[in-house]
């Protein structure tokens, strides 16, 4: 279907419009397979690992390779993104993570594989996704009007959100049908669905700048990012918040549930709601468009702490689970909302960079939060060290509201000059 201009005006279309426009149409496909891909893994790679007589220490292994080289490799992926068509950049990681989830399913399949085999492979996933993210960030604003993009982030949120509920559930389903191998095969086909779609893209070639080297290409990247003051809050306050929220969150629950009957049930109604919510969050930031985006980005920040008060005060699983769907409406919203106040105010030609600086910090101390959340809270007591951490994202909330570059920074339809 050709695209057709006039379902991109706000006026006329809906919020779905964005939809019907080929190449980003092409694209949600793309990104939509390749989410609910890898939301089937960690089940399913977990469970085969326990089947094959790996012990814990080595599964923590596997994880840890392919989650280093997406840390390690991020600034690299930004300046690719930059440098090079970015659709070419994201097909090429497709290929070499279906690759590599193809082969690790076929060696499971065959018997008990050598541990280097599996760290090889795990890794090669991991820098496929430390290349593929920050050119998706960058493509984005090159096939969405600019006036849909932030219906266009809100409806990958929605699809990322929708993966989150299904992917465990599949991989859980498919292990307990004792098809292991096979789920990890349907993250392969997902990389391959994806860079079919990106193939059948037509993206218009963007003139970019002759490169010198690539550490002239970071520091190009640094000095756009320090120019903007609003960027540098945020992205030390979402690092702040994968320490002390989302790993306590995500440690700490099932420890406290693996002492109740069925309490690994129950953890699981809660993680579920976490996905339900952002759904939820998605349509919701899918249909309102804040002003001052980012005062709803600390609002956001301040309802995370919800169902950390709750596990800190025992309250019951229900109203957990109602908590749990506040938190993952407030992560999309945040998250949606900090993508596209990006994407609206850096550069094009430096978007990939700038984005893999802030995924680089925001992400990044992840897992230092996972590895101290479990020795903090033996000193300290795991309830005790989700209140701290509530206090914590409360007071970091509050103070960035009084910060004139957070409260002064309005959306793309009434864009006046930033705060200094």
């Amino acid at each position: 279907m050709p695209d057709d201009p006039a379902v991109t005006t706000r006026s006329r279309g809906s919020y779905w419009a964005v939809l019907y426009q080929r190449d980003f149409a092409l694209f949600f496909v793309a990104a939509s397979a390749s989410t609910l891909g890898s939301a089937v893994v960690p089940v399913a790679l977990t469970f085969a690992l326990l089947a094959l007589k790996y012990s814990a220490t080595t599964i923590g292994l596997v994880l840890a390779a392919q989650t280093a080289p997406a840390v390690v490799l991020m600034l690299l992926g930004g300046v690719a993104g930059d440098r090079w068509p970015r659709r070419l950049v994201m097909i090429a990681a497709d290929i070499l993570r279906c690759a590599a989830q193809a082969l690790l399913a076929l060696i499971l399949t065959l018997g008990h594989p050598a541990l280097y085999s599996l760290l090889i492979l795990a890794a090669c996933v991991g820098v496929g996704n430390a290349f593929f993210g920050p050119a998706e960030i960058g493509l984005i604003p090159q096939i969405a009007p600019p006036d849909r993009l932030k219906e266009a982030n809100s409806l990958l949120s929605i699809s990322g959100s929708l993966s989150a509920v299904a992917g465990p559930s599949l991989g859980g389903l498919l292990v307990s049908l004792g098809s292991a191998p096979l789920a990890i095969g349907l993250n392969a086909a997902g990389y391959a669905a994806s860079g079919l779609c990106l193939a059948l893209m037509r993206v218009a070639a963007h003139e970019r700048k002759p490169s010198a080297s690539v550490i002239g290409d970071l520091r190009l990247g640094w000095v756009e990012f320090r120019r903007h003051r609003w960027l540098q809050l945020i992205t030390a306050q979402y690092g702040l918040l994968n320490l002390v929220a989302f790993a306590p969150f995500f440690v700490l629950g099932p420890v406290l549930f693996a002492s109740i009957p069925n309490g690994a049930r129950l953890w699981g109604l809660v993680a579920s709601a976490t996905g339900v919510g952002g759904v939820v969050g998605g349509l919701l930031i899918l249909r309102y468009r804040p002003l001052r985006p980012l005062i709803a980005f600390e609002l956001s920040a301040a309802l995370l702490t919800t169902p950390l008060v709750l596990l800190a005060f025992h309250i019951p699983v229900l109203p957990l689970a109602v908590g749990s769907a506040v938190f993952g409406a407030s992560l999309a919203v945040l998250n949606v909302t900090a993508q596209t106040t990006i994407q609206e105010r850096i550069p094009e030609d430096v978007l990939s960079r700038v984005n893999a600086l802030f995924s680089l910090v925001a992400t990044g101390l992840g897992p230092i939060g996972y590895a101290l959340c479990g020795p903090i809270a033996h000193i300290v007591g795991p309830r005790s060290l989700l209140a701290v951490g509530s206090v914590v994202i409360l007071l970091s909330a509050t103070g960035l509201l009084g910060s004139r570059s957070i409260r002064g920074l309005t959306n793309k339809d009434h864009l006046v000059e930033e705060p200094r």
